[in-house]
């Protein structure tokens, strides 16, 4: 595998010099960025792997119930996220009685300015598994053996609370055009009261359906943390969602964040909760620590741990853990973001007239951000229409303070070809060109 960071283009330097020095979206997100804190995270899975004094998060135990508590207790006391709700559910095919034995996702809401049908998931599995251990140990053993889970997958779980906490934070003043959903999903591993697992997601995935809720992508963060050699991590995806593991790609190589990535053609798999939302339609990854963990890569060593008892904290490797959280937080905030430079980082500085930037990149697929400056306070709409004038998509329509703003354009469902983007303020009228290159 070949390394994606460390490495830039002359195109991606000049890219990233240009935002650096003029983007506030760069900015913020890279603020937020260096809010994430290894302290936190090395906290959340070290109580999570002793969930309520449980060293097990196993379905169906008692450790299991009270990492859901936590999970939902600190995204309510703790960050400022705008909802948490507790999904509950149940598996009518388990072994009785757990047929009647509550199962819940803890989904916690950030919503955005824009139609709150339309948003961005991260996700992650709170429960744990000791498979590995042995079948008859497992099968007979799983409500009283050890399964700490700290790399799987309390990695992922700290992961969602730390963005949660970062990107609800008000003093960053990060605004969200679209939402994003953070969920810590329920019965991700197979059981030997249910068989195979990844019941969460799935419940998630048939909801979002059934409400006809646009997900513009999602990434399910799983076992991110074992590698005592490199900050590695691997995405995994169908060919409807590539885009969001080159995009995260991008994202390591702007913000410098320093991961080792795989290369695209993904890998295809299935042994994660991004495989529910394939299913019904919906673009998603999995970011994984290697693409499967029980193989070696040039990069990494197999992981002998997960799915044992001995999966423990000692062998996370919590900067590892760090970069994987900046790297989906500044993912989540590219693709939903939308802010104005009027903020802590510099002196206000009034636009003296309306300006309409062209898109970058351009062409894209299917993300572009497009710049705009508002010289006074106002109603502002950007709207996208193709060749014959039809109008194919609203990207803004909001009042404005006066200032320069960012905002993401999605355009996952519109064909290749040309469009016209335009900016209008009462009697002004700015447009644009842009392509979509599938």
């Amino acid at each position: 595998m070949k390394k994606y960071s460390m490495r830039l283009s002359a195109l991606m330097i000049l890219f990233t010099i240009h935002v650096s020095a003029q983007d506030s979206l760069f900015l913020k997100i890279s603020s937020m960025m260096d809010s994430v804190s290894i302290k936190n995270i090395e906290e959340h899975i070290r109580i999570l792997e002793y969930a309520g004094g449980h060293e097990s998060r196993v379905t169906f135990t008692p450790g299991n119930d009270s990492a859901a508590l936590y999970i939902a207790d600190y995204f309510q006391r703790f960050t400022q996220v705008s909802s948490v709700e507790l999904d509950t559910f149940y598996n009518q095919t388990a072994i009785p009685p757990f047929n009647q034995y509550p199962l819940v996702n803890i989904i916690a809401r950030i919503n955005g300015t824009g139609d709150p049908n339309r948003y961005f998931v991260l996700g992650a599995h709170y429960d744990a598994s000791a498979g590995r251990m042995g079948s008859s140990v497992w099968n007979n053993q799983w409500d009283t053996i050890k399964a700490p889970g700290a790399d799987d997958n309390a990695t992922g779980v700290a992961a969602i609370l730390e963005i949660g906490r970062i990107l609800s934070d008000s003093t960053f003043g990060f605004s969200e055009e679209y939402g994003i959903v953070l969920v810590a999903f329920a019965a991700e591993e197979s059981n030997p009261n249910f068989g195979s697992g990844h019941l969460g997601s799935l419940r998630f995935a048939i909801n979002a359906e059934n409400n006809e809720h646009e997900i513009l992508g999602a990434v399910s963060i799983d076992m991110i943390g074992y590698n005592g050699f490199y900050d590695y991590t691997a995405v995994v995806s169908n060919s409807q969602s590539e885009w969001l593991g080159m995009r995260s790609a991008d994202i390591n190589s702007i913000y410098d964040i320093g991961l080792f990535m795989n290369e695209p053609p993904y890998p295809y798999a299935t042994y994660s909760d991004h495989d529910r939302f394939w299913e019904k339609g919906f673009p998603a990854i999995l970011m994984i620590e290697n693409a499967p963990p029980w193989s070696d890569s040039d990069y990494y060593v197999r992981n002998p741990l997960y799915h044992t008892s001995y999966d423990s904290l000692g062998s996370v490797n919590l900067e590892l853990v760090k970069k994987v959280t900046q790297l989906n937080l500044g993912l989540a905030a590219d693709l939903t973001g939308r802010i104005t430079s009027i903020d802590q980082f510099r002196n206000p500085v009034i636009p003296e007239q309306f300006a309409l930037m062209q898109n970058y990149p351009n062409p894209f697929n299917p993300v572009t951000t497009i710049e705009y400056s508002v010289p006074e306070p106002g109603n502002v709409q950007i709207n996208v229409y193709d060749l014959l004038g039809k109008n194919v998509g609203r990207i803004i329509n909001d009042y404005h303070d006066a200032g320069h703003y960012t905002v993401a354009f999605h355009g996952g469902d519109l064909p290749s070809g040309v469009y016209i983007y335009r900016l209008r303020s009462g009697t002004l009228n700015l447009s644009k060109k842009m392509m979509i290159l599938k």
